[in-house]
């Protein structure tokens, strides 16, 4: 028809192919379209930080908590253990002191019950070894290292004992035994800084007194024969 150009083969067929959308079966049209989603990446919220950081938070707390119950009942089982001992290490540190007194003498440097200046003795806290710290047989303030009867560091002094007599029964001579009442309070002595080797000295190294409202209380009764 004249005056209507007319469009080349080619070139419409070119058109077509440009207009025309990937067909779906095409694995490389398939693989950008999934490298585009891909490359899409959510961050964490805020929100969700805020979470995250609360729940590693309790955990610790947590985790804190339960070491702090394990020690303290290690310690508690250690006190328990040697609470179990103590009261034989009592008995034999007062039969000692009958020995070397005699009995009328024991009942005498033991003062009543009630009074202010108890006879003192001292313990480790395993409660194997008792010595007398008073000053009327200050066996405790001996060396270390004694070969008869060793002392006790004062870092090791954790039992504070406190000897009175029971009033119902003061009197050695008419009852023929001495009736003891032991107050028994701990920790008396703390150490303070680690200790120092090869000394022989009680007080070579130095121990902080725990003041006598923070201590742990306890009564034990003793009866001492001839």
């Amino acid at each position: 028809m004249p005056g209507v150009p007319r469009l080349s083969g080619s070139c419409g067929a070119d058109s077509l192919k440009r207009e025309s959308p990937p067909a779906s079966g095409d694995p490389t049209s398939n693989a950008r379209l999934r490298l585009g989603i891909n490359d899409v990446r959510r961050a964490f919220s805020l929100v969700e930080v805020v979470v995250a950081i609360g729940i590693v938070a309790v955990s610790l707390v947590a985790i804190l908590g339960l070491l702090a119950a394990t020690t303290h009942s290690a310690a508690g089982l250690g006190d328990a253990q040697g609470g179990a001992s103590l009261g034989g290490s009592i008995q034999c540190e007062l039969d000692r002191l009958e020995d070397h007194l005699g009995l009328p003498g024991l009942a005498g440097v033991v003062p009543p019950g009630g009074s202010t200046a108890p006879l003192r003795l001292v313990g480790m806290r395993d409660g194997l070894c008792v010595r007398c710290a008073d000053a009327l047989d200050p066996v405790a303030n001996r060396p270390l290292n004694d070969p008869a009867i060793p002392g006790i560091a004062r870092r090791d002094r954790y039992y504070l004992i406190e000897l009175t007599r029971l009033p119902e029964w003061e009197t050695a001579t008419d009852s023929g035994f001495v009736a003891i009442c032991a107050r028994c309070s701990w920790p008396y002595e703390l150490p303070i800084g680690p200790a120092t080797p090869g000394v022989s000295e009680c007080d070579a190294d130095p121990a902080r007194e725990v003041p006598a409202s923070e201590r742990h209380v306890t009564i034990l009764l003793f009866a001492v024969t001839p």
